[in-house]
Order: structure tokens, then C-alpha cells, then sequence
């Protein structure tokens, strides 16, 4: 490991200049949260009517034949998916028997740069920063820019040659039904395939379980690559989709929304239905929990002239800076709970309402915890 610390001492005009930056950027990631809460709440609602709107219209087909009646119908069936065309890997003639998907994962061994800062601020609003920056070798999946480094002495990556990617077979199939690409691509339970056969193409050799290119795999230098791969082989599986012709497909809802649903082995319809909109609650509250954030950071950015100015006297900037942070606090949680709240009263209107009722509530409260209680006097 290198590391390299640095000190840098900024007055009070030149972060006075960036605070006015920061202002501005906070005023346009509160709207943006505000969009992408209220976005999120319509997708959310599009993706529960239409999975409610698809086990309505789900019929039941059986994998041995592919039967005409069920043309542009959503079905579920459970069967064994094989090929006759096994996925292959064009690069390296990497395959194997009977395999739906092969994945090829490439990492090279290159530098990456990690920073802590400790920082100070003196009487007069100067700030004193000390930054030590930590270089580590690692293998990595994706390319790192070592042009951004603060240090880039004896720190450069070279460019990534070769890059992971997937094959899938042209011609999967679940019993008589064709697997679409849309559908096969949601088969995720990938394990490692040997590289046997490998044609030692771009000076890569075997190694193990790897490919490798480089002197010594026990002892890399950056640049050195390592390629594995991971494959999906035939199995039972069970799928929603619609039926086109004979192929399973992606199904588009009336609303937009697609249905491509695939589980490993046996699985009724109403777990995989069940477990889909299991995710997308997941997926509905981690990007309230984004939305809520930026908004938080938005509200503190704005105010990031005034401690900047409170910061003149350390003391006093301190209490400034927790005071922000309350007051931000106080303005992201409400606006956070009205814009889903308005979201519902677009969309599920008997939700919506009483969530204005708790935002304005915890607003009131808010505004009355802040207020000094006055004395009579005797």
C-alpha cells in the first residue's frame, strides 16, 4: 500500500464562492427529489395493478405442448429447459453441454485510490484540511481511471482489453416452448464452468479455474487479467410469460409494465406473483429512502452560505450548523411524506389523505417544538 497525506488551508472568500455553487445545486436537488418521489410512487402503483392485472388473466399450460389457444395470453408453466445450441463464449470457444447462459467475468489488477480527511476550522472562518491518500492494487471487474487520481506517480492503470459479458443460446427451450432472450435473461443462478477447451486467444492461458494472463498468478502486477465463467446449465424451471406463437416472451401489460417472470425449479404462479411484488415494495422503499436523502442534502446545501459565515466563529458555527441540520430535517421529512402523499391522492386516493394529515401533523409539531415558552412575570 502507498499513501500520500496532504494539508490545504482554504480562507473564508474562496469557500464563500463555493457555498454560492452549493446553493445553487441544493435548489435544484430538492425539485429533483420532489420528481423522483412523485415518480416513484406512479411506478410503484403501474407495477402492483399490473401484476394484480396478470394473475387475473393467467391461464395454466402444461411445457409439453406448445398449444395455439394460449397465443397472446400470459401463461405459467413449470418444465425442463435444455438446448441443442449451447451457449458459447465467441472470444475464448469456452461452452459446455447443454447450457442456456455462460457468463464471462474479466478483472484486472490495478490501483485504486482511497481517502480520509480530518478537517479544522480557525477563527476567521479558515479551513484546514489534511488528507491522506491510501493506493491499493486489487482486482477489479470494472475499469479504474487512474487520471483522476490525486497522485498519479507510479499509480496508472493501464486500458481494460477485454470486458464481462454474456451469451446466451439461440435456441433455449422450456419443454416445447422457445425461451425468448427477454425471458431467459431473467435466469440468474449462475455457477462456474471450467475453461476447458479455451483457444488461448490474447495470450490468456488456463490456470485453475481461471484464465490468466500475466507472469505469475500468485504473485499479479497490475495489468495482469483473470477471466472466469459462470454458466447456467439445463434445468426445471417455471415461467410467466406470454405466449407468441409457440415462444415464451415478455408480456406487456395494459398499463406498459412487462411481466418476465423465471424461478429455478418447481414454482406456482401465485408465489412468483407474490415474490415480484415483494421486490418492487423493496425497490418502491429504497427509492423513497434516495429521495428523502437528497432532499435532506438539498435543504443543507441551501444553507450552506449561512455556515459558511456562522463558521467565521468556530463555537457559534457549530451550534449554526446543528441548527441547519434540524431545520433540514424539518423540511425534508414533511415535504417527503406530502409528495407521496399527493402521489397517493393521484393514485390510491384512500391512502393519500391521511398521509397529508400525518405530514401536516409532524410540521405543526415540529414548528411548535421550536418555540420558546414565555414566562409570565410575577
Amino acid at each position: 500500500m502507498d499513501s500520500v497525506t496532504e494539508t490545504t488551508s482554504e480562507g473564508l472568500l474562496g469557500r464563500l464562492g463555493k457555498s454560492v455553487m452549493a446553493t445553487l445545486f441544493g435548489l435544484l436537488m430538492v425539485p429533483g427529489s420532489i420528481i423522483l418521489l412523485y415518480w416513484n410512487e406512479g411506478r410503484a402503483v403501474t407495477a402492483y395493478r399490473a401484476l394484480t392485472e396478470g394473475q387475473h388473466q393467467l391461464q395454466e399450460a402444461d411445457a409439453a405442448t406448445a398449444d395455439p389457444r394460449f397465443d397472446g395470453h400470459l401463461v405459467h408453466l413449470s418444465g425442463t429447459a435444455s438446448t441443442s445450441r449451447p451457449a458459447r463464449d465467441d472470444t475464448f470457444g469456452v461452452s459446455g453441454d447443454n447450457l442456456l447462459r455462460l457468463s464471462r467475468k474479466v478483472q484486472m489488477y490495478q490501483w485504486k485510490e482511497t481517502s480520509h480527511s480530518n478537517t479544522t476550522t480557525g477563527l476567521g472562518g479558515t479551513k484546514t484540511t489534511t488528507t491522506t491518500y491510501d493506493y491499493n492494487p486489487v482486482w477489479s471487474e470494472m475499469p479504474i481511471n487512474s487520471g483522476s487520481f490525486h497522485n498519479q506517480n507510479g499509480h496508472s492503470n493501464p486500458e481494460m482489453p477485454l470486458r464481462s459479458a454474456i451469451a446466451d443460446s439461440p435456441d433455449a427451450r422450456l419443454g416445447a416452448w422457445r425461451l425468448d432472450s427477454g425471458v431467459l435473461a431473467q435466469a440468474t443462478n449462475f455457477e462456474s464452468v471450467p475453461p476447458a477447451g479455451a483457444n488461448g486467444a490474447l495470450g490468456f492461458r488456463v490456470d485453475g479455474q481461471h484464465l490468466y494472463r500475466g507472469s505469475n498468478s500468485n504473485n499479479p502486477v497490475i495489468g495482469d487479467l483473470r477471466v472466469d465463467f459462470l454458466g447456467i446449465a439445463g434445468q426445471t424451471l417455471s415461467v410467466v410469460a406470454a405466449d407468441s406463437g409457440g415462444t415464451l416472451s415478455p408480456y406487456h401489460a395494459s398499463n406498459g409494465y412487462v411481466i418476465a417472470l423465471l424461478q429455478p425449479g418447481v414454482a406456482g404462479a401465485a408465489a412468483m406473483f407474490s415474490e415480484k411484488k415483494q421486490e418492487e415494495g423493496n425497490l418502491t422503499w429504497i427509492l423513497r429512502g434516495v429521495g428523502f436523502v437528497v432532499m435532506l442534502i438539498g435543504f443543507l446545501m441551501i444553507s450552506s452560505l449561512l455556515t459558511t459565515l456562522a463558521s467565521a466563529i468556530p463555537f457559534f458555527g457549530g451550534l449554526v450548523e446543528a441548527g441547519v441540520f434540524i431545520f433540514a430535517l424539518a423540511a425534508a421529512v414533511p415535504i417527503t411524506l406530502l409528495t407521496i402523499a399527493f402521489a397517493w391522492v393521484a393514485h390510491r386516493p384512500l391512502l393519500g389523505v391521511p398521509l397529508i394529515v400525518v405530514a401536516i401533523a409532524f410540521f405543526v409539531m415540529m414548528h411548535r417544538g421550536h418555540k420558546r415558552p414565555v414566562l409570565a412575570s410575577a
